[in-house]
This record gives structure tokens, C-alpha cells and sequence, in this order.
């Protein structure tokens, strides 16, 4: 029975891992920046990119309501907020590929 509940446990992790990014609400929100990041890879490294992006200020005072980084490659690249995000007017997004994989992901950001 406990290698039976092991094994369920296992598989449920390996369902849910991806490598996609979703933060905050996109729904009926407006898409202010859309981006498809494309780097070549390295040989037996992980390659290592940031991307910083600001929404200007203007007299609506529009703010980061979502954030969707959607991997292209479908490795186990990640992406991750350094700084800024939701509810900031700006957000630092490091990206980190897969050992020896491409770099390819699309940024929809939305106020």
C-alpha cells in the first residue's frame, strides 16, 4: 500500500512539471507586450538570459496585472521574476535553458 501511494505521488509530480510560466490574471486584461526570445545553445552549458521590460506610466497608472512565459522548446528551461512583476509598472525576467538545449520562449505581459 505505501509503494502503491509512493508511486501515485511520483506520477502526479511528473505531470504537473513544465516548464511554462504563468503569474497573476489575464483575463479581460490588455496585452501591453508580446516577445518571442530565441538564443542559440552551448555545448554542455546552460545558457543564462534576461529580459527587462517597462510599461510607461501615463495618466491611466497601468500596472502589471499577468505575466505568461510559454516555453517553445518544451525542455526544462525555467523563468524566473528578479525583479519588479505584479502590480509594478516593470519586470526582470531571468531565462535559464535546458543543459545543451535552445533558449525559445513567447512574453505576453498584461495591464
Amino acid at each position: 500500500m505505501k509503494f502503491l501511494l509512493i508511486g501515485v505521488l511520483i506520477a502526479a509530480v511528473a505531470i504537473v512539471e513544465c516548464s511554462h510560466t504563468f503569474m497573476g490574471m489575464s483575463v479581460q486584461r490588455e496585452l501591453v507586450y508580446k516577445k518571442t526570445v530565441k538564443y542559440g545553445s552551448r555545448i554542455f552549458q546552460k545558457r543564462v538570459e534576461t529580459l527587462n521590460v517597462t510599461i510607461p506610466y501615463n495618466q491611466y497608472r497601468r500596472y502589471i496585472q499577468g505575466i505568461l512565459a510559454y516555453d517553445l522548446t518544451k525542455s526544462g528551461a525555467s523563468v524566473n521574476v528578479t525583479a519588479g512583476g505584479l502590480g509594478f509598472n516593470f519586470v526582470n525576467l531571468r531565462m535559464k535553458s535546458d543543459r545543451g538545449k535552445d533558449l525559445r520562449y513567447e512574453i505576453y505581459i498584461y495591464a
